[in-house]
């Protein structure tokens, strides 16, 4: 087997897995999950909402997160002009059933275009948090709020 071979077996293995979590959670496969191609590699994204809809059928719990606030200089190459950021990060832990999970959830004005850096922290952590409890990293899914660059383009 040569490697576009392997690579098209993959594909498929992780396409189907889409059609067992919208099976599953009732979700819908074309509004819920979008393909994202990056050159070679192909992501599954699916909706911040499709992943709250997830996280309620399967009883997740989240703990209240540590939140860290910080400030950032940064000065342009450019100009030489100082700005100042502020960055939001969050770690929590989730349980589903016996297991349980800690991640992270950042934002900032450098991985986020919107100026509502709490709110984003708090959907990348509980995205993070339910996607690895049902697993869906080992099939290549992210949610949307996980990067700006995951944003749906063709809707």
């Amino acid at each position: 087997m040569n490697i576009k071979d392997l690579a098209i077996g993959l594909y498929a293995k992780d396409y189907k897995k889409i059609k067992e979590l919208a099976k599953k959670y009732n979700l819908d496969p074309v509004n819920d999950f979008w393909e994202l191609a990056r050159g070679s590699t192909k992501k599954w994204i699916i909706t911040h909402d499709a992943v709250e809809r997830i996280a309620t059928i399967e009883g997740i719990i989240f703990d209240i997160p540590d939140v860290y606030v910080g400030e950032n200089k940064v000065i342009s190459k450019n100009t030489g002009n100082e700005t100042i950021t502020t960055s939001v990060a969050m770690i929590g832990k989730a349980k589903l059933g016996d297991r349980e999970i800690w991640t992270t959830g950042e934002s900032s004005s450098h991985n986020t275009k919107n100026p509502y850096f709490w709110a984003m922290s708090e959907k990348r952590l509980k995205d993070r948090l339910c996607l690895k409890l049902i697993q869906a990293y080992e099939y290549g899914i992210y949610s949307e709020d996980e990067a700006d660059a995951f944003r749906r383009t063709d809707k």
